[in-house]
């Protein structure tokens, strides 16, 4: 899918630019949708429960809490252990335990004496000793005698100086004091209070009236609402940035994309197109350097194929000049010297083959190679002992008939002269065809499976043309196949660890 251009000072920009520009670009959009999402999110519910919701859980046995958490109980033939195991406290009950037990009582409807708190856990002690509230009224201070209030003090914390004495005939005796501090906590709090005052999870008992316990169970619950809010955040943020992250590292490395794709299709021919320079400065110069590169090699082939047409030219003169020389020559060494002759042409030719196979498929055609494999076998059957194996009909490709006769011709001679014949099956495989020349000879050792499609490279190492060819036919055949966007390789034939062969495949895609 094609991207909208970017304007061309952004594209021609170095790769590192763009990477550092993506990353900075990421970040800060992912910096700005989190805060929008601290901004605009609601503010996660507080854990714990109200009075209301605990009195709920212990009615019912469970409750669903404001905040999406479940409130649940338990039910216990004996006291809770916050109970049994309850160290004495040194003041007693302290407040929050006694506000909340009668509260809950009320809420219940049951007396005091069947409710049982627990908040020594979060409320038992601070930094200044034990949490005891101490209600006093206030002393003669700059707001004078005639203020009127109660101050509540918690016990333990230090006293940075002697207290004031309290005004003459101010200090009420206890009795008074414990009206104060009942009325304080259970009769001035808001109608509201046990609805709208989240209180940290506290543990809460209440005896049934069969003599059991039902007993709260502080939800515990991994992750936490205002977690589970969090990682959705986090999710949000990655849905919104991905796109464009991808969108963006599809632009950066679409030029990389179309360099490796062209430096693919590279051509050494005249006729070939240079790749286009375009993208970051990085790929504009590997492009360049690839295009000077080609023009490099194309110089080379040719040089090299002038070369090789040229010595082939000339040794062609010689040649029929020996031809003719050579009839005034008794029969004996006039057949000696004329076969050394024909030796010196097919070197000649094998040459000027390998050194214009590209030159050869690019006169390609649409050839049905099933027919043309089993027509040039029926014609070799007798001279190179081919078989005809399975042929698939039909299987056409874009080929010069020529080279592909001539690839036939290599392997149908060298199986013939190695193994003394062949079996020839054509069938498709996917989106290729695979013509395979099968034979039952020894074989070649696997070191040596690749090295026999170097050029002059021979296995029988008298060269003894009797025995042996010139080492250029294997490696004209592969040039061919690889002009013509094929390949062609050699693979053993091994049971139980023997060889019983060699198997050629020429691989070519389908038309």
């Amino acid at each position: 899918m094609p991207l909208p251009p970017l304007p061309r000072y952004l594209t021609r920009l170095p790769i590192f630019t763009q990477v550092m520009g993506l990353c900075v670009f990421v970040l800060i959009i992912s910096i700005l949708i989190n805060i929008a999402l601290v901004v605009l999110m609601p503010p996660p519910k507080p854990s714990g429960y109200t009075l209301n919701e605990a009195a709920r859980a212990l009615s019912e046995g469970q409750v669903k809490l404001r905040n999406g958490r479940t409130l649940k109980t338990e039910t216990l033939s004996t006291p809770p252990a916050f109970i049994r195991e309850r160290p004495p406290h040194p003041f007693g009950e302290n407040g929050f335990e006694q506000l909340m037990r009668q509260r809950l009582a009320q809420s219940l409807k049951v007396p005091e004496s069947r409710v049982f708190i627990d908040g020594r856990r979060d409320f038992r002690r601070n930094r200044f000793g034990p949490d005891r509230i101490v209600f006093r009224l206030p002393d003669q201070g700059p707001r004078g005698p005639g203020f009127q209030g109660v101050f509540a003090e918690r016990a333990g914390r230090p006293n940075m100086g002697p207290p004031s004495a309290p005004p003459a005939g101010a200090t009420p005796d206890g009795a008074t004091l414990h009206r104060m501090r009942e009325a304080f906590l259970f009769n001035s709090l808001p109608p509201g209070f046990n609805e709208q005052i989240t209180f940290p999870a506290f543990r809460a008992a209440l005896q049934l009236p069969d003599g059991r316990y039902r007993s709260l169970i502080p939800p515990r619950q991994f992750p936490e609402p205002w977690q589970v809010s969090l990682l959705l955040g986090f999710l949000l943020t990655a849905a919104l940035i991905a796109p464009l992250a991808w969108l963006l590292s599809r632009r950066l490395t679409q030029p990389i994309a179309a360099l490796a794709e062209g430096a693919a299709k590279l051509e050494f021919d005249r006729a070939a197109e240079p790749l286009k320079e375009s993208g970051p400065s990085e790929v504009r110069r590997a492009t360049h350097v690839l295009n000077a590169m080609q023009v490099r090699i194309r110089q080379h082939v040719e040089s090299r194929t002038a070369v090789i047409a040229a010595i082939a030219h000339d040794l062609k003169t010689p040649l029929a000049r020996l031809r003719l020389r050579i009839e005034s020559l008794p029969a004996k060494e006039r057949d000696r010297i004329a076969q050394d002759i024909a030796h010196m042409d097919g070197l000649i030719r094998s040459a000027m083959t390998f050194a214009s196979a590209d030159k050869m498929a690019q006169n390609v055609v649409r050839l049905d190679l099933s027919a043309l494999a089993e027509s040039l076998a029926e014609d070799m059957a007798d001279l190179h002992n081919v078989q005809m194996g399975p042929i698939e009909p039909g299987l056409t490709v874009m080929a010069d008939s020529i080279a592909m006769k001539r690839i036939l011709c290599n392997l149908f001679e060298n199986a013939h002269r190695y193994a003394g014949g062949s079996r020839l099956s054509v069938q498709r495989d996917g989106d290729q065809v695979v013509v395979t020349l099968s034979d039952d000879g020894p074989g070649v050792p696997e070191e040596a499976l690749e090295a026999v499609f170097e050029p002059f490279h021979r296995l029988e190492s008298s060269r003894n043309r009797d025995t042996g060819g010139a080492g250029l036919g294997l490696s004209v055949a592969r040039a061919l196949a690889e002009a013509h966007q094929g390949a062609l390789t050699l693979r053993n034939r091994v049971t139980d660890g023997r060889v019983e062969g060699l198997d050629a495949r020429l691989t070519l895609p389908l038309a």
